[in-house]
């Protein structure tokens, strides 16, 4: 299911004809649910390019060893074959080492790992990865303090587009 944005500069000309359109005739014979569901199927239409996104509330369930809800990876290169490495068992300090897997048949990228801590702080890492190989990062980094106890959630996204392309997580 697409994700609407808010009504900003992605409405261009179709809201502003529609919104003169109402504002200056005498009527248009359409209810304003109506006329919310033509705006947003414009946004939609005219947002074909924009690349698929996690939902904000996505978080990884310890028990589950899953993401809920899970990242959408329909457009991902490689049909969402990408595998990912983090700690299984509680950690007691870090840093945790965090990996990646692509699938052979895409081509190298870089990947941005966002890590959302129990706090909801967010911290963001990048590196490359190569077909078949696996890519790992160290969180935190050296330097940043003691990361709280509770459970992480990592989102792994293409950097250029934002494209989301797995998660995962773990429990300090």
């Amino acid at each position: 299911m697409p994700t609407l944005t808010p009504l900003s500069g992605r409405l261009g000309a179709t809201a502003v004809l529609l919104l003169t359109t109402v504002a200056c005739g005498g009527g248009h014979g359409y209810t304003p649910d109506e006329l919310d569901a033509m705006i947003a199927d414009s946004v939609r239409a005219s947002d074909t390019d924009a690349a698929p996104t996690a939902p904000p509330e996505t978080v990884f369930d310890p028990g589950l060893l899953l993401c809920v809800p899970a990242v959408d990876t329909a457009e991902v290169p490689g049909e969402g074959a990408w595998r990912t490495e983090a700690p299984r068992a509680d950690v007691e300090e870090g840093p945790v080492e965090l990996g990646i897997l692509p699938p052979d048949d895409v081509d190298p990228a870089p990947v941005t790992v966002t890590v959302r801590t129990p706090d909801d702080d967010v911290h963001t890492l990048e590196t490359d990865t190569a077909p078949g190989e696996w890519s790992h990062v160290r969180y935190p980094e050296q330097g940043e303090g003691g990361p709280p106890p509770g459970v992480y959630t990592v989102l792994w996204s293409e950097s250029t587009t934002g494209t989301p392309l797995t998660c995962d997580g773990f429990e300090m």
